[in-house]
């Protein structure tokens, strides 16, 4: 026979998880990713973010120094997310052509319909949040856009002189960085609530395909 020791039992009340367990950092930039997509980087508070990962600010502030690292962790872990989706499509080094600069073009847009508060946290949320975002976002766009380069055309004639070399990479340049911000554009107006939230994605996803060739100057 069991012992009555005069405690009553806590039947079906689930054990409370630690906030300290090395898992709970990951929960906590997941939750910020959320947070930050929804209220943008001034709005949000550690409190937000503590109330959307199920833990008390103070466990927040256990694993993070505060809203700024926890900012810049979650834009990395957004970027990097990104960066995958482009590679898995055409690895560096593959062959670049219509046919694979679409593959990205697609697999990004599925990445975006799949994770919106990323999206969102992305295209319109960390322009100017903090200095060290701001260097993140550089060197994410200086990546992609080095391999843009890669769908330039390559049959025009070598330039002649060194201002004529200058000229043609300002001028690609021109076209890659309008053909990134095309895309950026495309999927922050598709976004709940924008003026293309509503037009078939699929549609929107040919019209894209199908214009950029226009920037990059493909054969």
């Amino acid at each position: 026979m069991a012992q009555n020791t005069g405690v009553p039992e806590q039947v079906g009340e689930p054990q409370r998880r630690s906030a300290h367990r090395p898992s709970r950092r990951q929960e906590i930039v997941d939750a910020a990713v959320r947070v930050f997509g929804h209220k943008g980087f001034a709005d949000a508070s550690i409190q937000d973010i503590a109330a959307e990962a199920g833990v008390a600010p103070t466990a927040v502030y256990y694993h993070y120094a505060g809203k700024e690292e926890l900012f810049d962790l979650s834009l990395r872990q957004v970027l990097d997310q990104i960066s995958a989706v482009v590679v898995g499509a055409r690895p560096d080094g593959a062959p670049a052509g219509m046919d694979s600069l679409a593959q990205v073009i697609e697999a990004v847009w599925e990445w975006i319909e799949s994770h919106p508060d990323e999206a969102r946290m992305f295209w319109l949320h960390t322009s100017g949040a903090t200095s060290q975002a701001r260097i993140i976002r550089q060197q994410f766009e200086q990546r992609h856009a080095q391999r843009a380069f890669d769908y330039m055309s390559t049959s025009q004639l070598p330039p002649r002189t060194r201002r004529s070399a200058a000229a043609r990479h300002a001028a690609h340049t021109l076209a890659v960085r309008s053909f990134i911000s095309t895309l950026i554009y495309v999927s922050v107006l598709r976004l709940e609530g924008g003026p293309l939230a509503g037009m078939p994605s699929d549609a929107l996803k040919k019209a894209v395909v199908e214009v950029t060739p226009r920037f990059i100057m493909l054969d």
